[in-house]
């Protein structure tokens, strides 16, 4: 047999090799990333409903879920919510608790160091026994069904995220959710809201060097709320915006609120074109209308 015999055969074995270990590739990466996506079509007994769920997606996959009780309500929206996203759920979980490194890693050891210190999770637990029974009767029924979706299922079932953090790191298996898991990542939001913290501490740094409170107040002086009404202004508060309109009509114009502005540009029959710099107040005690 010549040496080009053999190189010939040699390569067309090796291209075939390759394309097997490509195809075996594909089809494994195709089942790892397939094999955690939940059926969304069809029928499925949840133990706990008391009564028929209807969960309807449109071709967003967004959910609608018409149940005939609450209690059924939050168990199906947990239900939902763990098909979607359980994941994300567990990862805040994690957060919350301080424990972020047991999922993902030493990296997570320092923020875990933090959010043990600040106690989120204990806090969560002893507003957890503060609850309405309705409250917590609701939150329940939305744990029951997060755990309905989860039995049964490994890591890999449930998110490729586990799948790509075994190979990294050892991944247990899940917990069973709680109530207070729920609960707990209010105070992670709680803590996103916190866009005054740096105010708060200088304002008691102030006053721990001073003990004046007039000071405190003269250099963090409050939100002028009759002039520049929050959000969801409280009834005093809109009352007394509307008392300094009626006793200053000018302030209006002083502070923009109705007040219009030229353009440079004139409109098509040569007039200057105006644009409201605001848009009308309208009173509310919700801040959503239908």
């Amino acid at each position: 047999m010549s040496p080009l015999s053999v190189m010939r055969r040699v390569s067309l074995g090796l291209a075939a090799a390759l394309v097997v270990v490509l195809v075996a590739g594909l089809i494994t990466t195709v089942a790892l990333v397939r094999r955690p996506l939940p059926s969304l079509n069809g029928e499925f007994r949840v133990d706990g409903l008391a009564e028929q769920v209807d969960v309807i997606r449109d071709e967003n996959g967004i959910p609608r879920i018409y149940a005939h009780n609450t209690d059924d309500l939050f168990l199906a929206q947990g239900y939902v919510h763990a098909q979607d996203r359980f994941f994300e759920m567990d990862y805040r979980r994690h957060l919350t608790a301080g424990r972020l490194s047991e999922l993902v890693g030493e990296a997570a050891v320092a923020p875990d160091t933090v959010i043990r210190t600040m106690g989120w999770r204990a806090v969560a637990e002893e507003e957890w026994e503060m609850l309405d029974p309705t409250v917590k009767e609701y939150l329940e029924s939305y744990t029951e069904g997060v755990n309905a979706y989860l039995q049964g299922r490994q890591p890999s079932q449930l998110a490729l995220e586990y799948t790509v953090l075994g190979f990294s790191v050892e991944v247990e298996d899940i917990e069973p959710w709680h109530p207070v898991d729920s609960l707990a990542w209010l105070k992670a939001m709680a803590w996103d809201l916190l866009g005054n913290y740096s105010d708060e501490l200088q304002r008691a740094a102030v006053f721990g060097q001073t003990d004046d409170l007039e000071m405190v107040e003269a250099l963090f002086p409050p939100h002028p709320t009759d002039r520049n009404l929050p959000i969801l202004p409280t009834d005093a508060e809109y009352e007394a915006h509307a008392a300094a309109r009626e006793t200053n009509p000018d302030q209006a114009a002083d502070d923009g609120e109705d007040a219009e502005v030229e353009d440079a540009d004139a409109g098509a029959d040569g007039a200057p074109v105006r644009w409201p710099n605001s848009m009308p107040r309208r009173r509310s005690s919700s801040p959503y209308r239908r």
